[in-house]
C-alpha cells in the first residue's frame, strides 16, 4: 500500500491521471480479494444457500445442498438472516429527529431578544426542510437498506451528490463491493482515493453532453454486473449472463474516481481556468486540499474536473467503530447456524428413515407390499418380515438444538427478531423495558447510525448553500395546519442581494448551519407503550397547569399530541376548536362565575340552615337504624305522651306576632 501513497496525479494530464485512477482501483481490489469472498459467501448464506460456497482450488462455486436427497437432506435453517432483519427493525424503528442550532446574534446589538427569536424560528424552519427532505429522499428506508448491507459485508455506503441543473439533491446505496479505498483505515475521509464502480446504461452515458463528444463515440457495452469478480460471480449465479444485443439494455461500468490533491503550483493554474475557480479556491491555500473528480468507462475517460466538494460525496455506515474493513454481523452467527442446520437435517433423514417404517427379510427371500383400502398386504415366500421397532431420538440431541438456538439469540435480539417475548408479559410497560433492554445492548450501532445520518444531513445543507440559487417552496403541517415557506442556499442569497431583490421572508440555508440528531421515540418502541406513556405524562401536565404552574397553551400541545398518537380525529378541527374556547379572563370574570354557581346552589336547597337541618336529621335517622339493627335499641311499654308545642304566629293587621301553644298526643 506504500505504492498508492506515492501516486501523485497533481499535474497529471487527463489520461494518465485516469490511468493512474484504474491502476489504484486494482491495487484495491488485490487488497480486499479476502473480504470478497467472505461477503460472497455472505450474501449466499443469507439468501438461504448455507451450503454454497467458492473453491479455493478450481475458484467454481459449490453447493453440498445439490448432492442431498431426500435419504440425506441438507436443510437450511434461516436463523441468522431473521437476526440482522431484527437488528435492522430495531435500529430503524427510532423516529430520528434534527435539531439545528440557531445563530446567536451578536451581544449588545439592538433588540437581542427579538433577534434570538427571529433565529430560532429560524433554526426550526430548516430543521422542518430536513425532515420534509428525509420522506423525498427516503433516508430511513435507505437507512434500513444500508444496516443489511453492512451485517452482511461489515460496511455499506450512501452516494449523495448534487443535480445542478434541477437544483436537487441525489443519494444513492452503495454496497461494499462498489466502492474501492483504503480498507483498514477507520475513516473514509483518511483514504486518498475512493472510487465508485457500477453499471450503467450506455445510451445514458453516450447522451450525455457534460462528457466530449468525441470520447462518447468511443464507448462500447461489456453487459457486466460488477467490476468485482466475485460479485460478477455471484450476480450470475443469480440472473445469468447478462448479454444483450439490445441498445435499450446494454450497460457500461462507469467509474467515478474522486483524488485528494494539495494546492500547488502545478493544480492552481489547471484549476484558475475553470469557471468556479473563485468557489473552489475560496478560502484555500497553497497545501490545503481539492478533490479532483475522474470520470471513465470501458478505459475511456469521460471528464475531468476539480470539484468544491469539501468531502468525498459518500457517508459509510459500521455497526462498530475500528476499521472499515471488518467482521460482519452475519459471520458471527454462520458457525453456529451451520451447526443447527446439521443437526436439522440429521433430524429430518430420522423422520424419512424411522418414521416411514423399515422391514427385515432372510437374505435370498422377497417380499412385496400392496396397500390397499383396508391397509396393507404383504406377499412372501417363505419367511414372514419382521417390522423393525422403531427407535427414539436420544433426549440430549433436542438439548444441543436447545443450546445451539441460545448460541445464535445471544448474539442478536431475541424478543424483537423472534417474538420470544416470556409467557405472561402482556403489559405496555413490562414489554417497553424488554425492548429497552434490547435496544440498550444496540448502543454502539445505535450511535453509528446516529452519525450516518448525521453526516448525510451536513451533506443535504452544503449541497443547498452551494447549489440552491433560487427559492425552493417548502410545506410542512404545523398542529394539523399546512405552513409554506421559501428555502434558498446562502451562496443564492448573496446573488439575489447584488441583484437588489428582496430576501427577508427567505429562509437562509448555510454551508456552516450546525446541527445534531436526536431520538424521539427512546422511550417507547411500541404503539402500547407511547399511549401508556403520554397518558401518564398528560396526567401530570394537567395538575401542574391547576397549581398554575405551567400555561396551558403547554397542555394544549401536549393534548394534540394524545390526539395524534391515539389517532382519534382531526389534529386541526380539535385546534381550531380549543382556540375559540376563551382564554383571556379577568379576575372579575372569574368572580362572576362564582357568584353565579353560589346563587345556584343556595336555590337548590343545597345550603344554608334548612339544608343542614335536613343533614342533621339524616344523620339521626341513619344512627337509630344502625343502633336497631345491632339490637342495642329495647322496646319500651306502649302508651301516650302528650307534647306541648309553641309556635309564633303572625295576626293582625299591624303585623303583631303572638305566641300560641299547641298540643298533640303521641303514642309511644
Amino acid at each position: 500500500m506504500a505504492e498508492i501513497s506515492l501516486i501523485n496525479t497533481s499535474g497529471m494530464e487527463t489520461q494518465t491521471a485516469s490511468t493512474a485512477v484504474d491502476r489504484m482501483q486494482q491495487l484495491f481490489s488485490m487488497q480486499r480479494k479476502g473480504f470478497e469472498r467472505h461477503w460472497y459467501d455472505n450474501n449466499f448464506f443469507d439468501d438461504g444457500h448455507h451450503f454454497r460456497y467458492v473453491s479455493r482450488t478450481t475458484g467454481k462455486i459449490l453447493d453440498i445442498n445439490d448432492r442431498g436427497s431426500r435419504s440425506d437432506p441438507k436443510r437450511a435453517i434461516p436463523k441468522a438472516s431473521r437476526q440482522i432483519r431484527g437488528v435492522a427493525n430495531l435500529l430503524s424503528q427510532a423516529d430520528y429527529a434534527p435539531v439545528v442550532y440557531p445563530e446567536r446574534p451578536q451581544v449588545g446589538s439592538q433588540g437581542y431578544k427579538e433577534a434570538y427569536k427571529l433565529a430560532v424560528e429560524h433554526a426550526k424552519r430548516i430543521g422542518s426542510w430536513v425532515e420534509v427532505e428525509w420522506k423525498n429522499q427516503e433516508l430511513i428506508e435507505k437507512i434500513a437498506q444500508m444496516i443489511i448491507l453492512t451485517s452482511k459485508n461489515s460496511v455499506s455506503y450512501l452516494q449523495v451528490w448534487p443535480d445542478e441543473f434541477t437544483q436537487e439533491i441525489k443519494t444513492k446505496v452503495r454496497d461494499a463491493f462498489d466502492v474501492y479505498l483504503q480498507g483498514q483505515g477507520t475513516d473514509i475521509y483518511d483514504s486518498p482515493v475512493i472510487i465508485i464502480c457500477s453499471p450503467m446504461l450506455i445510451n445514458q452515458l453516450k447522451s450525455d453532453e457534460h462528457f466530449p463528444e468525441e470520447q462518447r463515440a468511443k464507448l462500447n457495452p461489456d453487459n457486466k454486473y460488477a467490476s468485482s469478480e466475485i460479485k460478477e460471480a455471484y450476480m450470475r449465479s443469480r440472473y445469468g449472463f447478462n448479454s444483450s444485443a439490445n441498445d435499450a439494455t446494454a450497460t457500461l461500468l462507469f467509474k467515478e474516481g474522486y483524488i485528494k490533491e494539495y494546492l500547488d503550483d502545478k493544480n492552481i493554474p489547471v484549476i484558475q481556468k475553470q469557471d468556479n475557480a473563485d468557489v473552489i479556491l475560496e478560502g484555500k491555500n497553497k497545501g490545503d486540499t481539492v478533490i479532483r473528480q475522474i470520470m471513465s468507462a470501458g478505459g475511456v475517460w469521460l471528464k475531468d474536473v476539480y470539484t468544491d466538494l469539501p468531502e468525498y460525496p459518500l457517508v459509510d455506515l459500521r455497526l462498530e467503530p475500528g476499521t472499515i474493513y471488518q467482521t460482519s454481523l452475519i459471520e458471527r452467527f454462520i458457525p453456529a447456524n451451520k451447526s443447527l442446520d446439521t443437526l436439522m437435517s440429521r433430524l429430518e433423514k430420522y423422520a424419512n428413515s424411522m418414521i416411514t417404517g423399515t422391514w427385515m427379510k432372510r437374505k435370498g427371500e422377497t417380499f412385496e407390499v400392496n396397500n390397499v383400502s383396508g391397509g396393507q398386504v404383504i406377499e412372501y415366500d417363505t419367511s414372514p418380515p419382521i417390522q423393525g421397532q422403531m427407535a427414539n431420538v436420544p433426549p440430549f440431541y433436542f438439548e444441543a438444538i436447545g443450546l445451539l438456538n441460545s448460541f445464535i439469540e445471544e448474539q442478536g435480539v431475541n424478543t424483537s427478531a423472534l417474538g420470544q417475548i416470556p409467557k405472561g408479559v402482556k403489559a405496555g410497560i413490562a414489554i417497553e423495558s424488554l425492548k429497552e433492554s434490547e435496544y440498550a445492548n444496540l448502543k454502539i450501532a445505535s450511535n453509528q447510525v446516529k452519525k450516518t445520518i448525521k453526516r448525510v444531513t451536513e451533506r443535504m445543507i452544503d449541497i443547498v448553500g452551494k447549489y440552491f440559487i433560487t427559492p425552493q417552496e417548502v410545506q410542512i403541517l404545523e398542529n394539523g395546519d399546512p405552513v409554506d415557506f421559501k428555502i434558498i442556499g446562502d451562496r443564492g442569497k448573496e446573488v439575489m442581494t447584488d441583484a437588489g431583490m428582496n430576501t427577508d421572508d427567505l429562509v437562509t440555508i448555510k454551508r456552516d448551519a450546525k446541527l445534531d440528531i436526536e431520538v424521539e421515540s427512546g422511550a417507547a418502541f411500541t404503539y402500547q407503550g407511547k399511549k401508556e406513556l403520554v397518558s401518564a405524562f398528560l396526567d401530570k401536565m394537567v395538575l401542574l397547569a391547576r397549581e398554575g404552574m405551567i400555561a396551558p397553551e403547554a397542555v394544549k400541545l401536549l393534548v394534540q399530541k394524545v390526539i395524534e398518537i391515539y389517532k382519534i380525529g382531526s389534529i386541526s378541527e380539535f385546534t381550531e376548536a380549543m382556540d375559540q374556547a376563551p382564554n383571556d379572563m379577568t379576575e372579575v370574570d372569574l368572580q362572576k362565575i362564582k357568584i353565579a354557581v353560589a346563587e345556584v346552589i343556595k336555590d337548590l336547597g343545597m345550603v344554608g340552615p334548612k339544608a343542614s337541618q335536613e343533614h342533621i336529621d339524616e344523620t339521626k335517622i341513619g344512627v337509630v337504624e344502625a343502633t336497631k339493627d345491632m339490637g342495642l335499641l329495647k322496646p319500651q311499654e306502649s302508651g301516650s305522651q302528650e307534647i306541648t308545642e309553641s309556635r309564633i304566629e303572625e295576626t293582625g293587621k299591624d303585623g303583631e306576632k303572638t305566641k300560641t301553644e299547641v298540643k298533640r298526643v303521641q303514642k309511644t
